[in-house]
């Protein structure tokens, strides 16, 4: 007999477990198949898709999932709270992880483990569809494979997230984390200094808690060359990528260098 087929894997946290980077995009309102090429072919391994922020169609935001993973793109879904029934249906719907925006307490992180992880590490409910590729899937199996595929990234970005960040850093359940340095300024009086030594200072705190955990980091700051990305990976830092502008920044950018030789 051949080996079991497996029903759910995740190619992001299988390259953050095997010690790669992972390249991720942003997206807060492109949720089109064309967008999902694009990324794809340009290299990256995650879409980190923004519902803080911006309201979505849900039927919409299902295809997009859908597409994702079928393209071999993980889509990791940032949230703005840790409610069961937005939790659970987003993971019912394909996404392959969650990425909980402003963590600050260990009560946080308990409850979304709570809600993402099938018993006995947590308390999600089975159903299957998108989550299982609408396969015929053995239940044992699938909620195992589950538990270990699916994402959970915290999201630093207040002062209270930075004090608290042993603490949150302590369940088995991080894979990694990234930062809001904007909305941490704020929360330390420094707004729209993201760069302020004291802020950056506090991001450098928990990217060395996370490095000593072996828990998956991203930068204070992103490389600007090929020298620094090298010097930052070799300190073990793993996320890399657009988490901190949306699509359409980019789009401006672009938009504003092809007609820079017309003005």
């Amino acid at each position: 007999m051949g080996d079991l087929p497996t029903f759910i894997s995740n190619p992001a946290k299988n390259r953050l477990k095997a010690g790669e980077p992972v390249l991720v995009f942003n997206v807060f309102e492109s949720l089109r198949p064309s967008f999902i090429k694009i990324i794809k072919q340009t290299g990256y391994h995650m879409l980190m898709i923004e519902t803080e922020h911006v309201l979505h169609d849900e039927y919409a935001l299902t295809n997009f999932i859908i597409s994702a993973r079928d393209n071999g793109l993980s889509p990791l879904i940032t949230v703005p709270t840790t409610d069961r029934l937005l939790v659970s249906r987003l993971l019912d719907a394909g996404a392959l992880g969650i990425n909980l925006c402003h963590s600050e307490t260990r009560g946080q992180v308990d409850d979304l483990v709570r809600w993402m992880k099938y018993p006995p590490a947590g308390e999600r409910a089975l159903a299957m569809g998108a989550n299982v590729d609408y396969q015929v899937a053995d239940a044992e199996q699938y909620c195992r494979e589950a538990n270990q595929a699916t994402l959970l990234m915290l999201k630093i970005e207040s002062w209270r997230g930075v004090v608290n960040a042993e603490e949150l850093l302590g369940n088995e359940w991080i894979d990694g984390i990234v930062f809001g340095p904007g909305d941490l300024a704020a929360s330390m009086g420094h707004h729209g200094q993201w760069r302020h030594p004291k802020v950056l200072e506090a991001m450098e705190r928990v990217i060395e808690m996370a490095l000593a955990r072996g828990i998956a980091v991203e930068p204070a700051e992103f490389p600007r060359d090929k020298a620094e990305y090298a010097r930052q990976r070799s300190r073990g830092i793993q996320i890399f990528g657009q988490t901190r502008q949306t699509e359409y920044e980019l789009l401006r950018d672009a938009a504003e260098r092809a007609l820079a030789q017309y003005r």
